[in-house]
């Protein structure tokens, strides 16, 4: 993720083992597995031979798109499964051929896609969430007894312990990495409703082949599409936008703690002043402030992509494919940068 064209600004921002996830690699790779589940969901039906539909499906897994051919035609399609099916019917051939992409459209693809794609960012989050979570029970461990004064309302209010705000942040990320599974499995759903979200190319076979598709990619068919109706998508966005609150809540804490001195907090590794050299920036924890707002915006704009007129909205997809990947790179990000600014603190509060 750059900050426009700064790639200065790369390493603040960006998380490239998230943004691989919406690479134009993975999102073909994905295209092709769709494609290779709908012919065996179409053979299972009778549509289309066994052994026709084996051959085909070899074609579709060696087939391998011409990317700026596919980002070129999405200038003028608004979406780039129509030019990749073009190139795939090129590919292909046999008798099953016509039964190439049948019952399908763009949006089914794309929206698998970003399914999958959710998929394995959770994965990966689900992991970073864990290290973050070793790493408070270890400060918990270390400086837990020490004293701290609380805060209330920007004022002094009473002794407490170090454990006690440590406990304050690591409560609500226990809770979001709690309620990830369920998120996960609620939402591994297949797109798969056609040209208008009927199924209605498929007649009486449509409910085989949906549920021999969602059963080849690991996702569960919920008896319907869902192309206006954007709840998974919403539900994603939603979690990652409270994960990322979390963290910059710990960023705000920790970069008030620095300003009050060392009675609350010592970190290592602050960032240098171009003006005054003594000074060390609490660079890390601003950052975590700076993703947790940068979120909360974007959630806004993912709740504005909901709104579909009628059976399927261009713009309203086009703001989430915009908005997403961003939601995701920065809850990615937040959690690296939370890891590292828990792991730079030296000593929190004072020994009792």
């Amino acid at each position: 993720m750059k900050a426009g064209g700064q790639t200065w600004a790369a390493g603040l921002f960006a998380d490239s083992e998230i943004a691989e996830r919406f690479s134009d690699d993975a999102l073909f790779a994905s295209f092709s597995r769709f494609e290779q589940a709908l012919i065996r969901g179409l053979a299972k039906a009778g549509l289309v031979a066994d052994e026709d539909a084996t051959h085909l499906v070899k074609q579709i897994a060696d087939f391998e798109p011409d990317g700026p051919a596919i980002a070129a035609a999405a200038v003028r399609d608004g979406v780039p499964v129509p030019e990749y099916v073009r190139q795939l019917r090129a590919h292909v051939s046999g008798p099953a051929k016509t039964m190439l992409h049948h019952g399908a459209t763009s949006q089914d693809l794309m929206d698998t896609a970003a399914i999958e794609t959710l998929a394995a960012i959770n994965g990966i989050l689900a992991k970073r969430l864990e290290i973050l979570l070793g790493l408070l029970a270890a400060l918990s461990a270390r400086d837990g007894g020490n004293k701290l004064e609380a805060i209330t309302r920007m004022q002094p209010a009473i002794p407490f312990h170090a454990a006690d705000r440590i406990a304050a942040w690591r409560h609500p990320l226990q809770s979001l990495y709690d309620r990830l599974p369920a998120l996960s499995d609620q939402t591994r759903l297949l797109q798969f409703g056609g040209a208008v979200g009927d199924l209605q190319a498929l007649g009486g076979n449509a409910h085989i082949v949906a549920e021999t598709i969602a059963s080849e990619l690991g996702l569960r068919w919920p008896g319907h599409s869902w192309h206006s109706a954007r709840s998974p998508v919403l539900a994603h966005a939603n979690w990652m936008s409270e994960l990322t609150g979390t963290l910059g809540k710990i960023g705000q804490d920790v970069a008030l703690m620095a300003l009050r001195g060392n009675q609350d907090i010592q970190i290592s590794g602050g960032g240098s002043s171009s003006a005054m050299p003594h000074k060390q920036n609490p660079v890390t924890a601003e950052r975590l402030v700076t993703l947790a707002r940068f979120n909360a915006t974007l959630v806004s704009g993912i709740h504005h992509a909901q709104l579909h007129e009628l059976e399927r909205s261009g713009a309203a997809w086009m703001l989430e494919w915009m908005i997403l990947p961003q939601i995701c790179e920065t809850a990615g990000t937040g959690l690296t940068a939370a890891s590292a600014l828990i792991g730079s603190i030296q000593e929190m509060g004072r020994p009792a």
